[in-house]
């Protein structure tokens, strides 16, 4: 019995000593036969799960049409009182994109006095069916001299498409696959014809395209390749989600593979929005600014007497002027 105590003590010492050592008792690699390994969580896929092309397809080049600004747009009669003589300045082009499978209608206005052994900055809009307005509206920016002259866009659909449904396609259900379509067809095509300036290119989004338009820096260094240099962010729509996840998800995806964030970004809301909603984008603004992104300029507004729905036109002249003013 006083050997048996002894040894049992003596045992007890051994594993007190190893604790305190910073060691821990080997572990039994056998497992008890009423033991049940636990399952082990599946991995995250976050995506479209689609194959895409880095070039324009055969198919997707031999569908490009270009020419003026078509009557037949349900907004000409709106933007051709606006300004008589963009009927002639703004050019459209169809495209289809086999990933989405779907054609898109963009327009394209040149600046004034446009020269093609200069490079110009680009603007690239979303939501280009409510956009078609801005063309005539921001000129006169250029004519006056308040900025440099820009190449400006704009990305819209067919008349008779179902403009909230297709958004919702684009902006949030599958981001992956629009942003895919700008980056390798869209701009890579414009920069043939076009004299653009590569360096200088910004991309804008307001509300569901706020959202897109967060999606798409926090991708900027991988889908986006980092082709935009700026981005105008307008109200966006932070409680949605892509893929099953909100927007602070690509933002901390994006924080664990880099800590640099070489972007000038422009967040807007107008104060007549609702409370809650403008607290929201505040918090994200601020959970992005204790990232400390090297490189990043990022500047939040909140713009008086506009709400939701009117926000945006005041928004993107500041943004005209914050990228390209003189």
């Amino acid at each position: 019995m006083r050997h048996n105590r002894f040894y049992r003590l003596l045992s007890l010492l051994l594993i007190c000593l190893l604790v305190l050592g910073g060691c821990s008792a080997p572990e039994s690699t056998e497992t008890p036969d009423d033991v049940v390994p636990a399952p082990q969580e599946p991995e995250v896929t976050v995506g479209s799960g689609k194959t895409y092309s880095d070039e324009l397809l055969d198919e997707e080049r031999s569908s490009i049409t270009i020419g003026k600004l078509s009557s037949e747009h349900i907004y000409y009669s709106e933007v051709v009182t606006l300004d008589p003589e963009c009927a002639e300045y703004i050019n459209e082009i169809s495209i289809y994109d086999k990933e989405i499978d779907d054609t898109f209608i963009v327009h394209v206005s040149l600046p004034p006095e446009y020269d093609e052994s200069k490079e110009y900055p680009m603007i690239v809009m979303t939501d280009g069916v409510w956009r078609l307005s801005d063309h005539p509206e921001l000129r006169p920016l250029m004519v006056n001299g308040e900025i440099e002259p820009v190449i400006m866009v704009s990305i819209g659909y067919p008349n008779d498409y179902n403009y909230n449904e297709i958004r919702e396609r684009d902006l949030v259900r599958d981001p992956e696959s629009y942003l895919h379509f700008i980056v390798d067809n869209l701009v890579p095509y414009l920069s043939e014809i076009y004299s653009v300036d590569p360096e200088n290119m910004t991309l804008t989004g307001h509300s569901y395209g706020g959202h897109w338009a967060y999606y798409a820096l926090f991708n900027s260094d991988t889908i986006g390749k980092n082709t935009f240099k700026n981005y105008y962010i307008g109200s966006p729509s932070i409680g949605e989600k892509s893929y099953g996840q909100m927007i602070f998800y690509f933002e901390n995806e994006y924080y664990k593979r880099c800590k640099e964030l070489d972007c000038r970004v422009y967040v807007t809301v107008g104060a007549d929005e609702e409370f809650d909603f403008i607290a929201t984008i505040e918090s994200f603004v601020k959970d992005i600014e204790k990232h400390d992104y090297s490189g990043l300029e990022l500047t939040y507004e909140v713009i008086e007497g506009y709400d939701h729905d009117t926000v945006f036109k005041p928004s993107i002249k500041n943004t005209m002027k914050m990228f390209y003013g003189k």
